[in-house]
């Protein structure tokens, strides 16, 4: 957050730079054009806001951990590149140094292969852009059957390897997404958030009257509408004995306010867990000592008097 407050000290001194130079009737217009530019420092403001920051730092673990899949991927396919341009330099050659073939046709086919620089960039021309030129000017000087051998590598470089590195690519991504701690956390504080915000929707529809509290009719009336039951249950929470249920959210006033609503709905949500059933038997443990010290006191008692 300090780090993001550097964003409005360059505003503001672009701000003071850019007043000071606008009265400066000596100063080159284009350049004060350009400085005017410095104006769109403003935009990174939306940085400080908290949802932008959380989805910019997912993207930048996630961006952080794919490099070196990223250099691996590109060495491959720099590789790959590298000895089809090669092959295909050897190929063009001789009909670019015939001079019995159409001066214009050699120059078309020396702009795409007549180099080693040249035939490389028409490989990533033919593997990411418009193919369709590189390979129509082979069909029409060297053969057909190497235009064919080009559409052929076309569609095996750009269809199966492409997709296996932008798989690569999404597995690393999923990978630190679920492995990073500052990323489950964010997951895990919106689906809380979005649990709340449906929880606080069902209290809303329950409370018929909007005074804010749920009573124990408005409650039961649950047992009436399929709908609301199957909006309970959707939120894992049975619907089955709504009087027990209002009996463990409430604190005791007889209501139940949106708060108690949305705390006892998160603890009577799902299944029993572990932790759950731990604190039970802790609890009978202790009510069974209480009961053994009650009847030992009893019976001591009991002795004194008959004494």
């Amino acid at each position: 957050q300090e780090r993001l407050n550097w964003i409005d000290i360059v505003v503001v001194l672009a701000s003071i730079v850019q007043w000071a130079l606008e009265n400066n009737a000596s100063l080159n217009p284009t350049v004060l054009r350009l400085l005017r530019v410095g104006r769109l420092v403003r935009g990174l403001r939306f940085l400080k806001i908290n949802k932008v920051q959380q989805s910019l730092h997912i993207l930048l673990k996630c961006m952080g951990a794919s490099l070196s899949t990223l250099f691996w991927s590109l060495a491959v396919l720099t590789l790959v590149q590298c000895i089809l341009a090669m092959i295909l330099i050897q190929v063009t050659q001789g009909y670019v140094v015939n001079l019995n073939h159409p001066a214009e046709e050699r120059h078309a086919l020396y702009r795409y292969y007549g180099t080693f620089t040249r035939a490389f960039i028409t490989m990533f021309e033919i593997h990411m852009a418009n193919w369709a030129p590189p390979t129509r000017i082979i069909v029409e000087t060297v053969g057909e059957v190497y235009g064919a051998v080009v559409v052929l590598y076309r569609c095996v470089m750009g269809f199966a390897l492409m997709n296996v590195i932008g798989a690569v690519f999404v597995q690393q991504t999923m990978s630190v997404a679920q492995n990073d701690n500052d990323i489950m956390i964010l997951k895990m504080q919106k689906e809380v958030d979005s649990y709340n915000t449906k929880l606080r929707a069902l209290f809303k529809a329950l409370d018929k009257d909007g005074n804010g509290v749920l009573g124990r009719d408005e409650f039961e009336s649950m047992s009436k509408d399929n709908d609301l039951k199957l909006w309970m249950q959707a939120l894992d929470m049975s619907p089955d004995d709504l009087a027990e249920l209002f009996d463990l959210l409430d604190t005791g006033d007889g209501f139940i306010s949106a708060d108690e609503f949305l705390m006892g709905a998160t603890r009577v949500k799902g299944t029993a867990r572990n932790i759950d059933v731990a604190q039970l038997l802790v609890m009978v443990g202790r009510l069974e000592r209480m009961l053994g010290d009650i009847h030992k006191a009893e019976t001591s008692a009991g002795k004194l008097g008959q004494v």
